[in-house]
């Protein structure tokens, strides 16, 4: 199409072939499924143990962690996003990665299920011998599965719909699909070309669902 035209009017399946064939959009969707699954393993490993200190804190302690935990939540992201710029100011891989964490969704969607733990099932491991790490392993995170693919859900979905963050952090040297889109239907004007990644990320977002549903079903 002419480089003077503003709005391109192909609309079509042809749109989705060019996505799922032209290997930088299919670069592009693996980049934007790897940053959701390493923020997702990033935030679990951080927000597990966080949210066993909450469960297993007194009341004021547990008050106290929480509202710090919430805290971010609160904010604007776009403040939150330009507070980051500001005390991190290098947009390297860990500090953007650093943004981009859904810690508090995390953290939240495991005390929900650790708070219902029957303490008595630790307590009877412990005493048949098993160390900490033992009954960690075998007997806590067991039990929390159910909190650990709720909190896996939120943060991959959140962090691969994601736009602002990425879009203030990352600028013209790191692109998720949100981006793109945006930059589609602002400056290019490629609208059916946006409209294909809007479906194609709704469908990644429902495939992820759906897996988790199969996956944590109750039987």
């Amino acid at each position: 199409y002419s480089s003077s035209q503003l709005y391109v009017p192909d609309l079509g399946l042809q749109n989705y072939v060019s996505i799922l064939t032209d290997n930088y959009y299919l670069g592009l969707l693996a980049q934007t499924v790897g940053l959701g699954i390493f923020v997702t393993v990033f935030s679990l490993l951080l927000g597990y143990p966080l949210a066993m200190r909450i469960v297993q804190g007194g009341k004021t302690t547990k008050s106290i962690l929480l509202i710090l935990t919430m805290t971010p939540l609160l904010v604007n992201i776009v403040v939150r996003t330009y507070a980051w710029l500001v005390l991190l100011g290098d947009n390297g891989v860990i500090n953007k990665a650093l943004d981009h964490l859904s810690l508090p969704l995390m953290v939240i969607s495991l005390v929900s299920v650790m708070e219902k733990l029957d303490a008595s099932l630790i307590e009877a491991g412990e005493s048949l011998g098993a160390g900490s790490l033992r009954t960690l392993v075998k007997i806590h995170i067991p039990l929390c599965l159910q909190g650990v693919g709720a909190g896996s859900l939120l943060v991959f979905c959140t962090v691969i719909s994601a736009f602002v963050t990425p879009q203030l952090l990352g600028g013209n040297r790191f692109s998720t699909i949100s981006t793109i889109i945006y930059q589609k239907f602002t400056f290019s004007m490629n609208w059916p070309v946006g409209s294909a990644l809007v479906f194609v990320l709704l469908t990644l977002n429902f495939a992820v669902i759906l897996l988790h549903g199969f996956m944590f079903r109750e039987k």
